[in-house]
């Protein structure tokens, strides 16, 4: 095996040991958010709800595909590199129609919005009827310091004290309305504007996972051409 074939080798080695890495840390985060927040992530409309759970099985599925990459570095096994190639191929190509139908989904902000909006609203009217959608409403305040739909209005309108959970102190008994500590904005444009905020980092992470994948795959290629000519130069030397 020469010296480029070798260099090849250990780089596709490294870059799939950083790829498992990645892909299990997205199974962590999954499960940690699926486990331990899952109260909050009831408060967005469906499809975002969905994330944990698709976070997990890409997650699983990196991991799967880095390990076969490394494996096939290691025992220089044509077989897996090419199977490793087409993989990445495969998930780059969903990835691009995943992304295209995001877009055309959330391009109208106004419906985006709305949605949010409406799933918002529908938790706040069913707080007094339903102790799950109570407790969705507080995790939400406290996760992101906002208070109510709109504001700390939504409550006075219906002559409701204030949850400990619109104040920035969510140790104390009350959260008076006249207090400096009252979370003054309200879930609905918070959570929009973590969503759009979160989104543009998602993006940008799976633009770089993107490039990684067709670097991978092109050196994953580029390796099992090597080890099939260097085992066809031995047998015919």
């Amino acid at each position: 095996m020469g010296f480029a074939t070798g260099v090849v080798k250990y780089l596709v080695f490294l870059s799939n040991l950083l790829f498992a890495l990645a892909g299990l840390a997205l199974i962590i985060i999954g499960i940690l958010v699926k486990f331990n927040v899952s109260e909050a992530t009831k408060i967005l409309p469906s499809d975002f709800g969905l994330a944990p759970l698709l976070s997990i099985i890409i997650g699983a599925i990196v991991f799967v595909t880095a390990f076969l990459g490394c494996c096939g570095a290691v025992k220089e096994s044509t077989c897996m590199l090419t199977t490793y190639a087409i993989i990445l191929l495969t998930i780059f190509i969903l990835q691009v129609a995943i992304g295209v139908y995001a877009f055309l989904q959330i391009r109208d902000k106004t419906s985006f919005n709305q949605a949010i909006e409406d799933n918002v609203q529908k938790t706040f009217d069913a707080m007094n009827k339903s102790p799950e959608a109570n407790e969705t409403m507080q995790i939400t305040q406290k996760w992101l310091q906002c208070c109510g739909v709109f504001g700390k209005s939504d409550y006075e309108d219906r002559s409701q004290k204030l949850p400990p959970s619109c104040c920035h102190n969510v140790d104390a008994p009350q959260c008076p309305s006249t207090n400096n500590d009252v979370n003054n904005e309200g879930c609905a444009p918070k959570l929009q504007q973590e969503l759009e905020k979160s989104s543009k980092i998602i993006g940008g992470v799976a633009i770089g996972i993107a490039v990684v994948e067709i670097v991978g795959a092109i050196f994953g290629l580029c390796l099992a051409s090597s080890i099939r000519n260097s085992y066809r130069r031995h047998i015919y030397a």
